[in-house]
């Protein structure tokens, strides 16, 4: 069993994520949104209906649910990194609308009131949980008879080329390291396998799961080539390369550069950077 905690995992994210998706949030939050502009089509959202947002980072969704559910509905964000929903508070007092509370904590046991949810929605979040069939089953308990949640979650690194790309290059100079100093949870594939994700939703309860759907798309991943090198050589599996080896990871940055930009500018659109991508699409309603 692993030494770390969802403790640890939080403090990584506040220590050494969060700048990072500071800095690169115009990609992140825009691949993001390209991936649940498409799962919304399949969302059965209604005016009036109170719905959880979890591992909200800075609101966006927040804000789409709110539009969505109407001045009669209302959305709660959960997060558990306090610059993110600092920025997200931020952002709500800037826009209209009156009906979007954020709750700075784990939803992997935070103390939801039963049965107090129309819908819970999680945008690439569910899966950095140290255990996500609590954090499922904890969802669960808060959704009414017949809510519905809604994930989306990466596929497997090897359908995702936006983030394997960075990873590929980065080992032909140094080594997939054997202990990771700090991690921010199981990772962005910990759900890629359907027959785990299955296991895990109807082990958190969900016996009925309505959607499970791929879904393949291009995602931006730079505004131009070197946002894009910079993005890879920060953020995802090579990132995590490079800091773990340390002094000799920082020297082979020119290399891993050169080659990333040779192969970036074949994903040019204009000066945008866009790359293929893979999620699932999941939806499941409490009986």
């Amino acid at each position: 069993m692993s030494h770390f905690t969802n403790n640890d995992f939080i403090r990584c994210w506040n220590d050494i994520l969060v700048p990072k998706w500071n800095r690169f949030r115009h990609i992140l939050s825009g691949n993001g949104k390209n991936h649940s502009d498409i799962a919304f089509e399949y969302a059965n959202i209604k005016e009036g209906q109170k719905i959880l947002d979890v591992g909200c980072g800075y609101g966006e969704t927040c804000l789409e649910l709110a539009e969505k559910v109407g001045s009669s509905g209302k959305v709660i964000g959960i997060d558990c990194t306090t610059s993110f929903l600092e920025t997200a508070k931020i952002e709500l007092a800037e826009s209209r609308h009156k009906n979007v509370e954020y709750i700075l904590g784990d939803a992997q046991d935070h103390p939801f009131q039963d049965e107090s949810f129309d819908m819970a929605f999680s945008r690439f979040g569910i899966m950095f949980f140290e255990n996500r069939v609590a954090a499922l089953k904890n969802i669960h308990r808060s959704l009414k008879v017949g809510g519905q949640m809604m994930l989306i979650v990466w596929r497997g690194l090897e359908d995702n080329y936006c983030w394997r790309v960075g990873k590929e290059i980065s080992l032909k100079y140094l080594t997939q390291p054997t202990k990771v100093g700090s991690t921010c949870g199981p990772g962005p594939f910990s759900m890629a396998d359907e027959e785990t994700c299955r296991d895990m939703l109807k082990a958190a309860g969900f016996s009925k799961i309505d959607l499970f759907k791929q879904n393949d798309i291009d995602v931006i991943m730079g505004r131009d080539i070197d946002d894009a090198i910079e993005m890879q050589l920060q953020v995802g599996p090579s990132g995590e390369i490079i800091r773990e080896s340390g002094e000799h990871g920082k020297s082979m940055i020119p290399k891993i550069r050169e080659d990333l930009k040779k192969e970036l500018e074949k994903y040019q659109r204009g000066n945008e950077v866009w790359l293929p991508s893979s999620a699932w699409i999941i939806l499941a309603t409490k009986e």
